[in-house]
C-alpha cells in the first residue's frame, strides 16, 4: 500500500512538471540557447558550428594563445558585422550579434585566419535588437567661427553609444575628424576641430557648403550638411 501512494505521488510530480513546463512555453519563456566560442591553445575554434537565439550577444572564450571573433561579412558601418576584441584568456562578449536574424554567418579569428574559421548559426527564437540610430545636424553657419572654433555639430541617438566618430568634409576633403565618442541617448554636441590644411581651405572661401558624417559602430552612419558664409 505505501509503495502504490509513493508511485501515485510521483506521477502526480511528473504530470504537475509537464503543466509547468507547457504554461511556461505558452506564456513565451524560454531559455537562451547561447553556445560561448571556445578559441583554443592549437590556435583552433573548439567547434565547426556555434549556435545562439536573436538577440544574444555571444561569448568568447580563450583557453590558450590568443584569439578574437571576427564575422567575414561587413555591416552598416562598414566593419565586420559582429567582432570581438583580441583577448589571451578569459572572456569577452562579440558585440553585433545581438542584432543578427536567424541565419548562418562565418567568422574566422583574424590572427589566426587559415586554422580558426567556424560558422555561427542563429535560430528563430528571440528576437534581433534593435541597431543603433542616429541623425546629424550641423549648427555653425559663420566661416570665420569655424575656422577658430571648429564645427559645432548636433547628435541625436537613440540609445547609447560607444565608438563612434566624426569626420567633417568640405566637397571631397576632409578637413576635420573627431574619434572615439561616447554618445548618451538623445541629443548631444560636440566640435570637429579643422586641420590646418582644412582652416586654410576654408578661410579662403567665401560661401562653403560642409558636411558631417557620424559613424556610428554595427548602425548606418548619419550625415548633416550646412552652407557656410
Amino acid at each position: 500500500m505505501v509503495l502504490k501512494v509513493r508511485e501515485r505521488a510521483s506521477r502526480l510530480w511528473l504530470v504537475a512538471g509537464l503543466v509547468v513546463a507547457g504554461v511556461l512555453f505558452a506564456g513565451g519563456i524560454a531559455f537562451a540557447a547561447s553556445q560561448t566560442i571556445v578559441g583554443q591553445g592549437d590556435n583552433t575554434f573548439s567547434a565547426a558550428t556555434y549556435t545562439t537565439d536573436q538577440g544574444e550577444v555571444v561569448q568568447l572564450n580563450v583557453t590558450g594563445s590568443s584569439h578574437n571573433a571576427t564575422a567575414r561579412q561587413n555591416g552598416p558601418d562598414g566593419q565586420a558585422l559582429f567582432r570581438s576584441p583580441t583577448i589571451g584568456g578569459g572572456t569577452t562578449g562579440v558585440q553585433g550579434t545581438q542584432y543578427l536574424g536567424a541565419g548562418e554567418y562565418t567568422f574566422f579569428c583574424t590572427v589566426h585566419p587559415t586554422t580558426m574559421q567556424a560558422t555561427l548559426h542563429v535560430t528563430s527564437a528571440g528576437a534581433p535588437q534593435a541597431r543603433p540610430t542616429a541623425t546629424v545636424s550641423v549648427r555653425s553657419r559663420k566661416i570665420s567661427k569655424v575656422t577658430k572654433k571648429g564645427l559645432q555639430v548636433a547628435i541625436t541617438t537613440g540609445a547609447k553609444v560607444d565608438g563612434a566618430s566624426l569626420v567633417a568634409k568640405l566637397g571631397k576633403t576632409t578637413i576635420g575628424k573627431l574619434d572615439r565618442l561616447s554618445l548618451a541617448s538623445g541629443q548631444q554636441f560636440a566640435t570637429v576641430k579643422l586641420t590646418k590644411a582644412g582652416k586654410s581651405q576654408l578661410s579662403r572661401k567665401s560661401k562653403a557648403s560642409v558636411t558631417v558624417t557620424a559613424t556610428i559602430p554595427f548602425g548606418s552612419p548619419a550625415t548633416g550638411k550646412a552652407k557656410l558664409t
